[in-house]
């Protein structure tokens, strides 16, 4: 198995070189789960070929191959709480397992399929579901039922993972072990071309307030296309959905410092108290989400180099604070310093 992590990529590019493989007893001791990045990086590139790979790849999944024909290539990165991978692969075929894609918790994996042929199935032949998935087509499937995923010849997919409690959720298919969507939903193909585009990038190299930004983007294609191809479950399916929507125009109006649940819900058009009905029992209320994606982005400002000249006054416009005083209080109420210690902290780091 072969893993090289982006620090020795970025040299050898620069030396004009082709980056050069670790040991396999290097490489063993940094992988956990395939489908996440190394600790302590950005993005991790690794490939597994052959038979003695493929025993080393069957103690982190389960995984069926012919010896001569295993072979697997993935690139990884992570932004925010998504694990974004491409991966080109020969034959083989992930046995049923629930065990949420080698990740330490559940786990919602959304899969679309570049070229080639998967055919994902939950159950027996007799009584199991099954789907087939061809070039563009996707699914969203359950880390924790046990789906088996079958490629008859070589595929190219992406995958993003997304841990089953994040807000972006709302929608999640609580009914079914996975759900399959064509490409008439052009979501699917939208996603996949965003997570290639982002794993073409110079990952390691993008400023915290890029990456937010990234992130906020990636968040809002997969809350799309979850609330688009999950299947309802219930009485509760419109409220779930309603919720994504408040969450996704939360992430893209923050900065609006007339944002709050009065305004809110009159976009929506409903009484703000129905507006907060819709998130009793969650973890977050809608003041405070607003107040979090705002605090959030401060944050990730107060700690970017470009950003050490911008004025509190500035920063406050820039994140829907409305003033340096609101900006100071929020700040020091979420991690008990002052911006200006954040940013000397940042500076000297």
């Amino acid at each position: 198995m072969t893993v090289t992590t982006p620090e020795r990529t970025a040299r050898r590019k620069a030396a004009g070189a082709a980056p050069a493989p670790r040991s396999n007893s290097a490489a063993l001791a940094a992988v956990v789960c395939p489908f996440e990045p190394e600790v302590g990086s950005t993005v991790s590139v690794r490939e597994w070929r052959g038979e003695q790979d493929l025993a080393h790849f069957q103690g982190l999944l389960p995984v069926t191959a012919r010896p001569e024909h295993f072979h697997i290539q993935s690139r990884t990165a992570r932004f925010g709480e998504f694990d974004v991978t491409y991966m080109v692969h020969g034959p083989l075929r992930f046995e049923a397992s629930s065990d949420n894609f080698g990740h330490g918790v559940n786990t919602l994996r959304l899969l679309v399929v570049l070229d080639g042929e998967v055919v994902i199935r939950h159950g027996d032949l007799t009584h199991g579901e099954q789907a087939t998935l061809n070039r563009r087509d996707g699914a969203l499937i359950l880390g924790w039922e046990a789906v088996t995923y079958t490629a008859a010849s070589p595929a190219r997919v992406v995958v993003v993972d997304v841990p089953a409690d994040h807000d972006v959720l709302g929608g999640l298919p609580e009914t079914a072990p996975f759900v399959a969507g064509g490409t008439e939903s052009a979501l699917l193909s939208a996603l996949a071309a965003f997570a290639l585009d982002l794993l073409r990038q110079d990952v390691e190299n993008l400023t915290p307030a890029v990456r937010a930004q990234v992130t906020d983007s990636l968040e809002s294609l997969i809350s799309g296309t979850v609330s688009t191809l999950a299947v309802p479950s219930g009485g509760d399916w419109n409220r779930r959905s309603q919720r994504m929507h408040v969450v996704r125009y939360i992430a893209t109006h923050y900065a609006d410092p007339q944002l709050g649940p009065t305004t809110l819900a009159a976009h929506l058009g409903m009484s703000k108290r129905s507006l907060q009905r819709l998130f009793e029992g969650e973890k977050h209320s809608v003041s405070q989400l607003i107040q979090s994606k705002r605090v959030d982005q401060v944050l990730l400002r107060l700690r970017d180099p470009r950003y050490s000249a911008t004025s509190l006054d500035e920063l406050a416009v820039l994140t829907g604070f409305g003033s340096a005083l609101a900006l100071r209080r929020a700040v020091q109420a979420a991690t008990g310093r002052t911006p200006s210690a954040l940013r000397a902290e940042a500076l000297v780091g």
